[in-house]
């Protein structure tokens, strides 16, 4: 019989999203989380006392990431077309790469970006997500592919239309 304080415990790095559905409140592992993603919650404060106690006790941790794997997330979510991602969005994503935390999250947007960089994914109320994606601008009259930057065909001026492509995980192929 295994002895409870022998388990390993688990890292979760918490989103907006995680906290909404009040993930916090139902594990006894430790949980971090990003001073941006805190900002963002921050109205449930008044509403949830749990979290001052939470911090209090440690078992919510506010870290930052560090600057380099910040600036590693922003070139591969540039890399992969995935231009709805907030700075805190960013954060959460960095802090699990950082401290090699399960993302907790049900955004479609930081769970493709986190598979893209082999982060482990927890999500709460969706299935998540079935596939990596890269987004990529095109022109919609001339077919012309442009980067994520562009907004305008350069050929003929139209404005330029998202799709995406699918990316084949080389481990499952």
């Amino acid at each position: 019989m295994k002895n409870l304080d022998s388990r390993v415990e688990s890292k979760y790095a918490l989103d907006a999203t995680a906290f909404y559905q009040g993930f916090h409140l139902h594990t006894i592992d430790t949980c971090l989380t990003t001073g941006l993603v805190f900002d963002e919650i921050s109205h449930l404060q008044h509403k949830i006392s749990s979290l001052d106690t939470l911090i209090l006790t440690k078992r919510i941790i506010i870290f930052e990431p560090s600057t380099k794997t910040v600036k590693l997330i922003k070139l591969v979510a540039k890399q992969t077309g995935e231009g709805r991602l907030t700075e805190a969005d960013v954060s959460i994503i960095a802090l699990a790469k950082d401290y090699n935390a399960i993302l907790v999250t049900d955004d479609f947007a930081i769970s493709n970006l986190a598979k893209s960089l082999s982060i482990e994914l927890l999500n709460l109320g969706t299935k998540g997500i079935r596939e990596r994606r890269k987004w990529i601008k095109y022109c919609g009259i001339c077919g012309r592919g442009y980067s994520s930057t562009e907004s305008v065909c350069t050929l003929c001026g139209n404005k330029l239309r998202v799709r995406y492509k699918k990316q084949i995980d080389k481990n499952l192929a």
